[in-house]
């Protein structure tokens, strides 16, 4: 029986991944939920038993906190779901290798340049993949549209549109990037990575609410399927994480990568492409069978509706 600690457990994936567990791997896992807010407030933990109040990541002692947890209930397995935690839980950070704890967040060095925007151009720039260009706000085009975005953000919070040839102020945390020239498209990458296969789902974000994918379309998009599969070859990745992709000059471009499963994963599971369901296999050592990632080829669309949940 694996100890498992899901990190940020309130958010929408918190609550997927927890459906899954229970679902199928009731009897693999004790799965511990942790969240800043009380347990009343976390939708997940009425679908499992241990639940940890922890400080938030800013926090001094948030740090502390989480290792606690981790000593005290001898945990097995930690599972980040928000980027910043990628970082501070990479899968070879000395506080986690010293305590024989796995993480399924990437190794540090790949956190670093796929997660930060900067570096993510840079490393892809450098191996002729496409993904949007970065302008210095004093080398802009004037007419053409651009956007400022956090280094590390997260569905476009604190994103906004600029014009070139206009003056633009950066944050310290931000960069300016060309605005895709597309049809405004964007398609999200499922990608499962493990056990010698590299299976990727490909849906277009029909309509999203908070930077969360509410109406998708199933697609089969083979140049991006081949893009994923030169990423993965030039970098260790995780086994189950995501990607964002734009039409701009011409060609599918990265435009994101998500090093961990998002709120949207669930859509691909109504699908047919089992991504979270292969992601608990692989960690309980359990073999992972090709039906489980493949689409139903009837399914047209996949919606997201409301569910009320009561906790006691």
């Amino acid at each position: 029986m694996l100890n498992v600690l899901l990190l940020s457990a309130g958010v929408t994936t918190g609550w997927h991944l927890a459906q899954v567990a229970r679902q199928y791997f009731a009897g693999d896992i004790t799965l511990h939920l942790a969240d800043i807010n009380p347990r009343e407030f976390v939708p997940a933990a009425t679908l499992t038993g241990p639940y940890h109040r922890v400080p938030p990541l800013a926090d001094p002692g948030y740090e502390a906190a989480i290792c606690k947890v981790l000593e005290e209930n001898h945990i097995d397995v930690i599972i980040p779901l928000i980027d910043q935690d990628l970082f501070q839980w990479a899968a070879d950070a000395p506080v986690l290798t010293a305590r024989g704890v796995r993480s399924t967040a990437p190794l540090r060095h790949t956190a670093q340049l796929l997660s930060d925007k900067e570096q993510m151009f840079r490393f892809l720039q450098a191996h002729g993949l496409p993904t949007p260009a970065l302008v210095a706000p004093d080398a802009t085009e004037p007419g053409r549209l651009y956007l400022t975005k956090k280094k590390i953000g997260c569905g476009s919070h604190g994103m906004r549109s600029v014009t070139g040839g206009q003056p633009v102020t950066l944050a310290p945390d931000e960069i300016l990037q060309e605005q895709c020239d597309g049809d405004g498209r964007e398609v999200t990458a499922e990608i499962f990575n493990a056990q010698g296969k590299l299976r990727v789902f490909c849906r277009e974000r029909v309509a999203t609410k908070a930077g969360v994918c509410t109406k998708m379309v199933p697609l089969h998009l083979p140049e991006i399927e081949e893009y994923i599969a030169e990423l993965v070859r030039l970098m260790p990745c995780p086994t189950a994480f995501c990607a964002q992709f734009m039409q701009h000059r011409g060609r599918w471009n990265l435009i994101d990568c998500n090093l961990r499963m998002g709120a949207g994963t669930a859509l691909a599971t109504a699908a047919g492409f089992q991504l979270v369901r292969a992601f608990w296999a692989d960690l309980c050592g359990k073999p992972v069978p090709d039906e489980w990632l493949q689409v139903d080829p009837t399914v047209k669309s996949v919606l997201r509706v409301y569910e009320e949940v009561v906790v006691r």
